[in-house]
């Protein structure tokens, strides 16, 4: 029998970006995973991913890796963590990135722009302080310019020598970590046959992108009730 192993991102693919898994699926899915091998993988930190979900899914996952899987967790009566990356950047990243700020022709601006993590960091030019209105807005004025995507694209160019890079992440911001620590580090400390991935950023560039072509099975999805119907149907 297949080894398989259940990987799971967690804004736009468990739940709505920033937000609570909705009662419905969260009800499901804790039924569902029951007897199954899962991880959840998120860009966010620890305390940000148990906003999103509850201790009773959480506990019953193998491991949570947090910060782009710079930091792994396991959940019992309490939580444990297994390891945790560093990431030092120069101070001509943080400059580059705020004249972005300065460039952008988004004026709507909610800080603070910058979140150290463990070996990352989250940079957003609408801000982490913007409410879910506004960062929809963003998001959907970024889908047509693409500003996120140049932007990480000049990033990657002028930062190359520094073997770190901008991927885009979530609805608002970019993930920026050492080529190689990014989600896709996490088949690293694992030992399965299998791997089956859901994921929201899968397109190249995107922060779900090294981890999902490292999998066997793969779902590109674009919000949580896709991932609820692909469940029902197929596992």
């Amino acid at each position: 029998m297949t080894n398989n192993c259940f990987l799971f991102d967690v804004d736009g693919t468990l739940t709505n970006p920033r937000e609570k898994i909705d009662e419905e699926f969260s009800s499901f899915f804790l039924q569902w995973i029951e007897k199954k091998e899962v991880f959840l993988i998120s860009g966010s930190d620890l305390p940000k991913i148990q906003e999103q979900i509850p201790t009773s899914i959480l506990s019953k996952c193998k491991g949570i890796f947090a910060c782009m899987g710079n930091e792994l967790w396991e959940f019992g009566s309490t939580s444990k963590n297994i390891y945790k990356n560093k990431l030092s950047l120069n101070p001509s990243v943080y400059q580059f990135l705020n004249d972005a700020i300065v460039r952008s022709k988004w004026n709507n601006y909610h800080p603070p722009h910058f979140e150290e993590r463990s070996g990352m960091l989250n940079f957003s030019i609408v801000g982490r302080g913007a409410m879910p209105k506004i960062r929809k807005s963003y998001y959907n004025w970024d889908t047509s310019v693409k500003e996120r995507v140049n932007l990480a694209e000049k990033f990657n160019k002028r930062f190359k020598n520094l073997n770190i890079e901008a991927l885009v992440g979530g609805q608002t911001s970019l993930d920026i970590q050492e080529i190689g620590k990014d989600k896709g580090q996490i088949i690293n400390y694992l030992t399965y046959d299998n791997y089956i991935f859901f994921g929201d950023k899968c397109r190249r560039g995107g922060n779900d992108y090294n981890l999902y072509i490292k999998c066997n099975e793969k779902w590109h999805v674009h919000s949580y009730e896709d991932t609820f119907k692909i469940l029902k149907n197929n596992y």
